[in-house]
């Protein structure tokens, strides 16, 4: 009996131990604000409240003040009308500024050309040298009056052509009319060939030759030139 009365105190103080014990942890898992203050316990400071919204807004701008009426500005008087403008004078044409059209210029003659017996006679009453180009033979037996002998077949014809042009000194623009004995002859073409290397262009070459000369009765003479 004494047993069991001694053991009855230790099983209330080990019953007392675990309330304690389940009381604290409860406490601990409780909210800040429902826990119970144990003796020399630290008081835990409440958490300061954050801003509310309202109080992160701008603070409104102030409102403009309304614009007062105009005192004392008297409005300005009306403006004078401007004078009318004088007329414009017309403006100067000027003269038209396209270049002028290049005149045609006539196509230059060909440096030997043919002529005709009138043509020929016509030179020989101008004074126009003429040079026979047959050879010394047939120069010999008759010629046009006052023509020079100019055998283009002859080795003597570059002292011939010197004698010339000594005598007449013709210009290279200067006429010289050509003759030989007319038809299929060509000793005409030939001279006026070699005066045309020599620097000659107006060379004009009777194409009827002497015989046309002759049966036209125009002035011939004869003898050696």
């Amino acid at each position: 009996m004494a047993k069991a009365t001694s053991s009855l105190p230790l099983q209330m103080l080990a019953l007392a131990g675990l309330a304690g014990i389940a009381a604290l942890l409860s406490n601990l898992s409780a909210p800040a604000s429902r826990r119970l203050a144990w003796q020399g316990s630290l008081p835990v400071p409440a958490l300061a409240a954050g801003p509310s919204q309202a109080a992160l807004q701008p603070p409104p701008a102030p409102e403009a003040p309304a614009p007062k009426p105009d005192e004392g500005i008297r409005p300005l008087p009306p403006l004078a009308p401007l004078p009318p403008l004088p007329p414009k004078a017309p403006l100067p044409v000027a003269p038209s500024q396209a270049p002028p059209a290049p005149a045609v210029l006539a196509p230059a003659p060909a440096p030997i050309q043919e002529i005709s017996a009138a043509e020929a006679w016509k030179a020989f009453q101008a004074g126009t040298p003429f040079l026979d180009a047959r050879r010394s033979a047939d120069f010999a037996e008759g010629h046009i009056a006052k023509a020079w002998s100019a055998p283009v077949w002859e080795s003597d014809l570059e002292d011939r052509l010197f004698s010339f042009k000594a005598a007449r000194r013709p210009g290279p623009e200067d006429p010289i009319v050509i003759y030989c004995s007319g038809g299929d002859c060509k000793d005409s073409h030939l001279l006026a060939a070699k005066l045309l290397e020599q620097g000659y262009f107006r060379l004009l070459i009777f194409r009827e030759g002497f015989p046309a000369w002759v049966a036209q009765g125009r002035p011939v003479e004869k003898g050696q030139p």
